[in-house]
């Protein structure tokens, strides 16, 4: 299955990511060369999981990648990055003419090696035709390692069953594709100081180079380095702290939110971000009032990183960007966040995207909603309304304005200003 801005992305994050998908059960591989069953054995020690009997390695030339990628991408996985897609263009990641698929197939040039759970095989990128497992170079047996770790954490906890379970949430996709790479980082790190290897990136199922191309948005770039970033440094600390045994349970059961993520004093508190259920965010009803034609596509929650992601907008991305004095409004409206509920509804070429997100007090929820409505509002053309405000983005969207009900901030973004009136119309009411 796709994992998209995985996000992507969800995540994707997605976020952007290789893994796993339907199809025929793949043919044999050949054995794998002694080398590489030592180094199999070699990181199985340093991650502390018992080797699986069986594991497919195989190679693919650069040339050879894209088609070889098309092959792993179901019908079903193109409707998640189509969806995905859309919520990025409502939230200001991407613009009217920029997709998810392109940025992913893209890509694909900077990809060192993936695994794919579904068909329990991992594979390595090589420049050349021909190169086997015994012929690759030292960065390549790197890329080698971080694959297998994530074969090992396949084999002990079965990844994509956990994704199925989280599919359509962002919030918890990204979060536990944080848990995923941040264990993957980490351990290829440890293997590579007790083996003197030399230090790999991580990537979100696949491993990519550290550079990135020109062209794609900061939004897309901030979740698609967080997992092997923040994701990463909070694996160390969970690791040093708590444990290998620690970070097996959290592949076993994921962590809520990417909140915890974020605040690693969370990390045994039993926090859990509190549950907004449909009738807080009365869907069919927002699509009852838009007009026929309109039907819900999806929902789910946003989370605190998409949150802080969403108030940066095109601000730059760098590696360090959450600590950066330009993000700390940002993160500071967003550290309250409590839970959230969001909607996707389309109707012929319109959409929309509605939200309410709940937070500790109701000092935070006016923080956050004072935030926002500086973000929303600079630039656009604004107009106030009955009881809320309408803010014209330059692409063309609109976003709605509440003001905040208790400790819940209520917010509409459209194509359009009438679907946004007509969005507001159920929320208001309730």
């Amino acid at each position: 299955m796709m994992r998209t801005t995985a996000t992507l992305l969800a995540t994707l994050l997605l976020a952007l990511a290789v893994a796993a998908c339907g199809g025929d059960d793949p043919a044999p591989a050949p054995p794998l060369p002694e080398s590489i069953r030592d180094l199999l054995q070699e990181v199985a020690e340093v991650r502390g999981l018992e080797a699986p009997e069986t594991m497919r390695a195989l190679t693919v030339a650069r040339a050879d990648l894209y088609d070889t990628y098309l092959e792993l991408v179901t019908e079903e996985d193109r409707a998640q990055i189509d969806e995905t897609t859309e919520i990025y263009r409502l939230l200001g990641y991407l613009e009217p003419d920029e997709h998810l698929w392109d940025i992913q197939t893209s890509f694909l040039n900077l990809v060192l090696g993936f695994y794919s759970p579904d068909h329990k095989t991992l594979w390595v990128v090589t420049e050349e035709e021909g190169v086997g497992l015994e012929d690759l170079t030292r960065p390549q047996r790197n890329t080698l390692v971080h694959e297998i770790i994530h074969a090992l954490q396949d084999y002990h906890f079965d990844l994509d069953a956990t994704f199925d379970d989280l599919r359509g949430n962002l919030d918890a996709e990204l979060a536990f594709t944080a848990v995923v790479e941040g264990d993957a980082v980490a351990h290829t790190d440890l293997h590579a100081r007790r083996f003197l290897a030399l230090p790999a990136a991580g990537g979100v199922y696949f491993l990519a180079s550290a550079n990135q191309l020109a062209g794609i948005p900061p939004a897309v770039l901030r979740e698609l380095y967080f997992p092997y970033t923040t994701g990463a440094s909070w694996a160390g600390f969970v690791l040093f702290n708590e444990g290998t045994e620690a970070m097996n349970a959290l592949l076993a059961e994921p962590p809520p939110a990417t909140t915890v993520i974020l605040h690693r004093e969370l990390l045994n508190s039993g926090w859990e971000p509190e549950e907004l259920g449909a009738s807080s965010l009365p869907a069919d009803q927002i699509a009852g009032r838009l007009g026929a034609g309109w039907q819900v596509r999806a929902a789910g929650s946003l989370g605190e990183f998409h949150l802080i992601n969403y108030l940066l907008g095109d601000e730059r991305y760098w590696p360090a960007w959450l600590f950066a004095p330009s993000s700390r409004l940002a993160v500071e409206a967003a550290k309250s966040w409590a839970g959230d509920r969001y909607a996707l509804l389309e109707g012929g070429d319109e959409r929309v995207l509605a939200a309410r997100v709940r937070f500790v007090d109701a000092d935070e929820a006016a923080q956050f909603s004072r935030r926002h409505r500086a973000v929303a509002t600079r630039g656009a053309e604004v107009a106030e309304e009955d009881g809320y405000t309408l803010a014209t983005r330059p692409d063309g969207k609109v976003v709605a304005l509440l003001e905040p009900v208790g400790r819940d901030v209520i917010f509409v973004i459209a194509t359009s200003a009438e679907a946004a009136r007509a969005a507001l119309e159920p929320l208001v009411k309730g």
